[in-house]
């Protein structure tokens, strides 16, 4: 079932892509490599001690230590930096070398500084890393990729709920493609860093919600959803997705 929504977003070459769109981000990325490893859904399984995942591969987000745990809000998890909030994922999630991936978030940042989404160990895979600048690290060879935007702190601002949605394609060419509200970004070549094609075909692992090694870099607002592919999705996929969760949110 789809559901034509009439809004315009843009696609990868600046085109509008507003067309008809699932109102499941399962039914949106479906097929024979669906490739959907973790979806925390709003408002759905979600507790102080446990989100439910509802990609159907039950990789939970849990917490056992009630000191460490996020409090329920938004329909999601609200942490606190300062409180070492995070939380566990059943199973780790892995990227091979030259394989593409989309990572899609709601949020509202209380502070943009460092902020991890999803990190591993002692990598920091996907943070907000400042007010203009989104980070991602994959851990094989240790590169960091710095997606850097405007310079005037207008990119995440602190206290605005947002969807944030970076999708890198597959292969050793890979092409790196930012999303805020459903709208293309533009990165600013000039201080972005190992953003462009082939500058960063590396693979990963994550495996922590809201921190890095669970013990540094904690996530400061709310995620009130995430969604996570082991595959980069299509420009229609990418489109789909967007305006499922600008819809549903009010973005």
């Amino acid at each position: 079932m789809s559901l034509g929504l009439g809004v315009g977003y843009y696609g990868l070459g600046g085109e509008d892509m507003a067309s008809s769109v699932s109102t499941d981000l399962k039914q949106a990325t479906s097929g024979a490599a669906a490739g959907l490893a973790l979806w925390l859904k709003n408002d759905t399984g979600v507790t102080a001690a446990k989100w439910t995942d509802s990609s159907g591969y039950n990789n939970h987000a849990t917490q056992s230590t009630e000191a460490n745990q996020a409090a329920v809000s938004g329909g999601g998890l609200d942490f606190e930096a300062g409180n070492s909030q995070h939380y566990d994922l059943t199973n780790a999630i892995t990227i091979a070398d030259n394989s593409g991936f989309c990572i899609a978030a709601v949020i509202t940042l209380e502070t943009a500084n460092n902020a991890t989404l999803l990190g591993k160990d002692a990598f920091d895979q996907f943070s907000i890393k400042n007010t203009n600048v989104f980070r991602f690290r994959s851990d094989t060879n240790d590169t960091t990729t710095l997606i850097q935007f405007s310079s005037d702190g207008s990119t995440f601002p602190v206290s605005t709920k947002m969807l944030v949605l970076l999708n890198r394609s597959a292969g050793a060419s890979n092409r790196f493609t930012f999303f805020k509200n459903g709208t293309l970004l533009t990165a600013d070549t000039d201080t972005s860093s190992n953003e462009a094609a082939g500058e960063n075909p590396d693979g990963f692992d994550i495996k922590i919600l809201g921190a890095k090694q669970g013990t540094s870099q904690f996530f400061d607002g709310i995620i009130h959803e995430l969604a996570f592919w082991q595959r980069g999705l299509t420009t229609q996929e990418i489109t789909d997705v967007n305006t499922d969760l600008v819809s549903r949110h009010g973005l």
